[in-house]
């Protein structure tokens, strides 16, 4: 019976230590990001690298670029990569200040790019231009929610005086 006692307690403990580990350790599992869209890379989490090549086939399939414009826009999608590149490299910024430079970067980007565009191309291209850039300010899917929430969605309150 001494020897019983004594065993028993090192094999509680050992229950106890080998439950607290297991459900520490078990909620530590993530699943991986989502996958950055087409023609981008990530190289930092929140600083997408871009692949020029596919941006530009990206750009012609959706806007119907010539041949000039896929030639003047491929300079431009290079150095705006150069820059993203050498800011995503940048550790001295912290992140609201690596955020305000990438917007002027994509700002820039829109900007240049608007001016090889023709009219139609680029009011198409200003407009996904505003979407993806409201969507990053929501910080929110564009499908979720609005940023105050749900309030006000859902059916309406019943009527007749039951409550």
């Amino acid at each position: 019976m001494r020897h019983v006692i004594p065993r028993l307690r090192a094999v509680a403990f050992g229950l106890v230590v080998g439950t607290w580990l297991a459900a520490t350790y078990s909620g530590r599992t993530q699943e991986p990001p989502p996958s950055p869209p087409d023609g981008m890379e990530m190289v930092h989490p929140d600083m997408p690298k871009m692949d020029v090549e596919k941006e530009l086939a990206r750009m012609t399939k959706r806007y119907g670029l010539s041949e000039s414009q896929k030639a003047q826009t491929r300079p431009v999608l290079m150095d705006i990569k150069a820059k993203v590149d050498a800011l995503s490299k940048d550790s001295s910024a912290e992140f609201g200040e690596r955020m305000q430079r990438m917007r002027a970067i994509r700002e820039e980007q829109t900007s240049r790019i608007s001016a090889i565009l023709s009219d139609e191309q680029r009011a198409k291209y200003q407009k996904e231009m505003e979407r993806k850039a409201h969507d990053h300010d929501d910080g929110g899917p564009p499908d979720g929610p609005p940023p105050g929430g749900d309030q006000g969605v859902g059916p309406p309150p019943p009527q007749g005086g039951r409550a």
